[in-house]
């Protein structure tokens, strides 16, 4: 389709110019079947184990700040996994039953105060037990059974269970090993005590939580064979690019990195699937780097390009959650760690959310991914928009500096709806722009998040760019069969 000036002055408003080369790209869509379904919970958060003990006050996070519970309710209906390293150093203290030295104590009031706050902002907790309390190389249920009895007396709902924390990578950690096949006989005893405790029928048991299934998959393999297969009900492993130490600014926009994920899950799902053909898999923590992301880069702007890209691989190949590290905390929260403030990949989190519903879709774009990276879902059926099903949700990442005119021929003549990112000053801002307003709260609570509608059929970003543009005349007929995928991740 041929890009009028009408059609570049309809969107100027956020386009910013970064290149005066124009690239026109078309895109179509391979509407006719679905190649895999998410749903609802599939965007989830985390917060890291060591913000639990009493020595750490939860490093500043006020789980009673308005400003936090609106944001938290935003996100909603949300899992929230917590857990890390430091999972598998805490002790639960109920109260009169002795003391444990403040760096590793988990006690009733901070339970209390996290599951009042799950309840507050309706997200579903996980929460990850210490699989180190061991008694004759095996795990020792018995301080975990006390967290479970007073979570029960007290009603609280848990979603799941996970039991240690990266398990390969013990020694490095905690100076000590389990083997793979002694986990997954751990699991599959904490999974018979689990269905034999009243309340926890239909908790999810949750793991193994591989720190690497490239690095370590004879580790994962062993660990499903020797029991994991029958304890798990969702399989996790997890996912960073690159070390946050030695990230550079280019690292988020490279293509081939951004590749290197395709063939990560693909390793996990072969492992997976040898034995859990029909486990749903996971990547149960994950972000852009790790070792506490990267100072200045990690939380900004620049983070959404691995972080949109991520969501769009992991959807499409089949995964049915993608837990972000994290909600808080470190240098890849998604709001800011000193005023609650949220930050670019919170905005970018929620429009996910609003926008990209449960069927996926091949697509195919006239230039290859390093130009333009593509994904497409139906749009996901919600009143904040009121979109008919059959409508598609289409997003976009411009990873190089080039102006790109995206064009959608299988769509001819069709208004499409703009929901289009740009920094406000340069690629480590912390504060964004949606189709040129800044986005902040308005009287304490989330905007609108209008989309700019643009009738001219083709849609034309600056570089370096991402958002998304939905087609709410596409009237594809798999978008009709399904408003929501029944499958829970």
């Amino acid at each position: 389709m041929k890009v009028t000036l009408s059609a570049l002055l309809v969107v100027s408003t956020f386009i910013i110019h970064t290149s005066t080369e124009v690239v026109n790209v078309s895109v179509t869509v391979s509407t006719r079947q679905a190649v895999s379904f998410i749903d609802d919970l599939f965007v989830g958060v985390t917060l890291d184990s060591s913000l639990l003990p009493t020595s750490q006050h939860w490093r500043g996070l006020d789980l009673n700040s308005q400003k936090v519970k609106v944001l938290a309710k935003g996100l909603s209906p949300c899992y929230l996994r917590i857990g890390g390293t430091a999972g598998d150093n805490l002790t639960f203290v109920p109260t009169g039953h002795g003391t444990v030295d403040s760096n590793h104590a988990l006690t009733e009031a901070t339970w209390d105060a996290v599951n009042k706050f799950v309840q507050d902002v309706n997200w579903k907790l996980i929460f990850g037990l210490n699989v180190l309390k061991r008694k004759e190389g095996k795990w020792d249920p018995t301080n975990a059974k006390e967290l479970l009895q007073y979570n029960c007396a007290k009603g609280y709902q848990l979603a799941g269970l996970e039991l240690g924390n990266e398990p390969e990578i013990f020694l490095g950690q905690h100076n000590t090993t389990v083997s793979a096949s002694q986990l997954g006989r751990d699991f599959y005893n904490f999974k018979k005590l689990l269905r034999s405790t009243p309340g926890y029928e239909k908790t999810l048991v949750i793991g193994p939580d591989m720190t690497s299934v490239a690095r370590s998959r004879k580790y994962f393999a062993d660990f499903l064979t020797a029991g994991g297969d029958r304890a798990v009900d969702r399989i996790t492993f997890h996912q960073y690019y690159t070390n946050g130490h030695t990230a550079h600014l280019s690292d988020f926009t490279h293509s081939k990195l951004m590749d290197t994920l395709v063939s990560y899950i693909q390793t996990g799902l072969d492992v997976a699937r040898r034995t859990n053909p029909l486990t749903p898999v996971w990547l149960g923590e994950t972000s852009s780097c790790h070792h506490g992301g990267a100072r200045g880069m990690s939380d900004r702007y620049v983070a959404g390009f691995l972080w949109l890209d991520k969501l769009g691989v992991a959807a499409r190949m089949g995964l049915k959650a993608v837990l972000r590290q994290d909600f808080y905390a470190g240098n890849y929260g998604l709001i800011d760690h000193r005023t609650f403030d949220p930050l670019p990949d919170y905005w970018l989190t929620v429009l996910y959310k609003r926008l990209v519903g449960d069927a996926v879709f091949s697509v195919k774009a006239s230039v290859d991914n390093s130009t333009i990276r593509a994904y497409v879902h139906c749009t996901k059926p919600s009143s904040s928009y009121g979109y008919a099903p059959g409508s598609v949700t289409m997003y976009f990442l411009l990873p190089t500096d080039n102006t790109t005119t995206i064009t959608f021929p299988q769509f001819p003549g069709q208004p499409v709806d703009v929901f289009w990112l740009t920094p406000v000053d340069g690629l480590t801002s912390k504060k964004v722009r949606l189709n040129g307003k800044l986005l902040a709260l308005v009287n304490s609570q989330l905007p609108r998040l209008p989309p700019k509608t643009v009738t001219s059929g083709s849609v034309t970003a600056s570089g370096k760019s991402f958002g998304f543009i939905v087609i709410p005349g596409a009237n594809v007929a798999a978008c009709k069969k399904h408003t929501q995928s029944p499958i829970i991740g």
